[in-house]
């Protein structure tokens, strides 16, 4: 624990000393004050890699225009650190909803918010699934670490991915994937395709 010291002066002591002397002699002993006052907390957070705020059961959503739900994130535990303004996640789960495309779902042991939560690091063993419709075959991927981008309705991974759906088994070097269009692009495929449709297992 600091102490700061105060210096005091007795004015009738000091009756000759000029008025801008007094005036200098206030302003140094403030600005030493000032000079050896500790840190803040918040000051000292910032030069760590401290969490500022812990969350648990961590839950957000993004709402459309419309008042429609565009996707949900969730979290066992959300960590933010002041000195980088990241926030780190555990056993997270990541929802995706479009008008008239099937529910796109994404687990994961763990992840990061980056880019003012504009990108979602996901990693650890991650795992994205989406339903089957009418119109559109199941799917699934998995893959060490997968980048999500929600604005942009992309998931992308660079880590090597296993995509498989009931006609279709391959890995894969890099992969992208557009919930909005249902764009799939692969590169360096190595795998089978099935005429017998098989289910997607978990």
């Amino acid at each position: 624990m600091s102490t700061r010291r105060r210096a005091s002066f007795n004015l009738r002591t000091l009756p000759l000393l000029p008025l801008g002397v007094l005036v200098a002699l206030v302003m140094l002993t403030f600005w030493l004050s000032r000079f050896v006052q500790p840190a803040s907390g918040n000051a000292l957070a910032k030069l760590r890699h401290d969490p500022e705020s812990i969350v648990e059961k961590f839950v957000a959503q993004k709402m459309s225009p419309t008042g429609d739900v565009q996707y949900v994130l969730k979290a066992d535990k959300m960590m933010h650190f002041p000195d980088d303004d990241s926030s780190t996640m555990e056993n997270v789960f990541f929802t995706a909803v479009a008008p008239n495309k099937p529910e796109l779902t994404i687990r994961a042991p763990r992840g990061q918010l980056l880019n003012g939560s504009d990108e979602i690091r996901m990693e650890g063993g991650v795992v994205m699934n989406t339903v089957a419709t009418a119109q559109y075959q199941p799917m699934q991927l998995k893959t060490p670490v997968l980048m999500v981008y929600p604005k942009q309705n992309l998931t992308r991974s660079t880590t090597g991915v296993l995509f498989t759906t009931p006609t279709m088994k391959v890995n894969a070097a890099t992969f992208e994937f557009n919930n909005e269009s249902r764009a799939t692009q692969m590169t360096q495929l190595k795998g089978q395709m099935n005429r017998t449709a098989s289910p997607v297992k978990n």
